[in-house]
């Protein structure tokens, strides 16, 4: 221990103290190695090609002692004169955008790493310090591209990798790229076939897209394997209740789910959904009012609107499906179903 930090000592000393010419004799030891070893252009390697190499090799150089220095400001100065003499360097460009960043320049920081995509497409490392900087920015949009791009690479790399397809189908959910994100879990699926939770996943997006049969039957053979997975329990009941079908098989699936989480929102919303659907007015209202003091969710207030509307409250229908608006605003039927309430009562107070 007493020679390590004797050694750590001197290291320190000889850095603090380090002449300036000798520091920069140094780098050009460095910039000669490199010059050496790097290869040489056939017949096209003009006299003024050698010398730009070699300039911006120099700065290079300089730049990287500079970094391992800590002293970011002096090793951007050199970086940008590499640059000058090398401009379609993706190595300068790279470590431009990360000195850039250290310094809290984000949008100089992109700008050089836009250029390392320009000159080296595949390189992950600038990528990932792009979605780093787009998500600190809120540019989810741009960093999920920066990101899909990674994964994308590595599931290439690693095709039998189910956590990397995981994170891809996750990534197009949550840009509601539907079909996207279906194609990773059955990627999943097949690798893993007898998955319940994978299932339960793949179920829920086949809803999103508008594929009964296909959710249906994956959520049947998720329930097969786990009889007791309370998602795929709760999916499917709302399945059927939104299909108008199988309504006391799906009262079963619900209170199947409710005594394991008795407590969830979603849950309760689904039964009272199937009340509705069975005609039962009250006791759906029951359950929806009981699943709003759980979840903020657009759509318990969209079918706390209809129950009110069908008990004939309809100043109470137009106030909740009002609230489900304020949360999602891009709800055509929920705007026709406020415009045709309110019509009606313009006619009732005419009469």
């Amino acid at each position: 221990m007493q020679k390590e930090k004797k050694k750590n000592n001197a290291r320190g000393l000889l850095f603090r103290f380090l002449h300036p010419g000798i520091f920069q004799s140094l780098a050009c030891c460095v910039i000669i190695v490199l010059f050496l070893i790097a290869p040489v252009k056939a017949e096209a390697f003009v006299f003024h090609e050698r010398i730009s190499m070699s300039k911006s090799l120099a700065h290079y150089a300089m730049g990287y002692m500079y970094d391992l220095l800590g002293m970011t400001t002096n090793a951007v100065f050199e970086y940008e004169k590499a640059s000058q003499f090398d401009e379609a360097s993706s190595k300068i460009h790279l470590r431009l955008g990360t000195d850039y960043a250290r310094l809290d320049m984000l949008e100089d920081a992109v700008g050089e790493l836009e250029l390392v995509k320009k000159y080296d497409p595949d390189n992950l490392q600038s990528r990932y310090l792009l979605a780093l900087i787009y998500s600190d920015q809120k540019d989810y949009t741009e960093a999920a591209q920066e990101y899909e791009y990674i994964l994308n690479q590595f599931s290439r790399a690693e095709p039998q990798n189910m956590e990397i397809y995981g994170y891809l189908g996750q990534l197009y959910y949550s840009q509601r790229k539907y079909d996207k994100a279906i194609k990773q879990f059955e990627n999943i699926l097949s690798l893993d076939p007898q998955n319940p939770d994978i299932m339960y996943l793949l179920g829920s997006l086949y809803l999103e897209v508008n594929q009964e049969d296909q959710a249906r039957e994956i959520l049947q053979r998720s329930l097969e394997i786990d009889p007791n997975h309370d998602g795929s329990l709760n999916t499917l009941a709302y399945l059927y209740a939104e299909q108008g079908k199988h309504l006391d098989e799906a009262l079963e699936l619900i209170d199947r789910a409710l005594r394991m989480v008795p407590n969830s929102g979603a849950y309760l919303d689904s039964k009272g959904w199937i009340f509705y659907k069975k005609g039962h007015y009250d006791k759906a209202l029951e359950f929806l009012l009981e699943a709003e003091k759980r979840i903020d969710d657009p759509v318990v207030y969209n079918h706390i609107g209809d129950v009110y509307y069908a008990l004939g409250n309809v100043g109470d229908a137009i106030k909740y499906w009002e609230l489900s608006l304020e949360m999602q605003p891009d709800q055509s039927p929920v705007i026709d179903k406020i415009e045709q309430a309110k019509n009606s009562q313009a006619k009732q107070t005419e009469k």
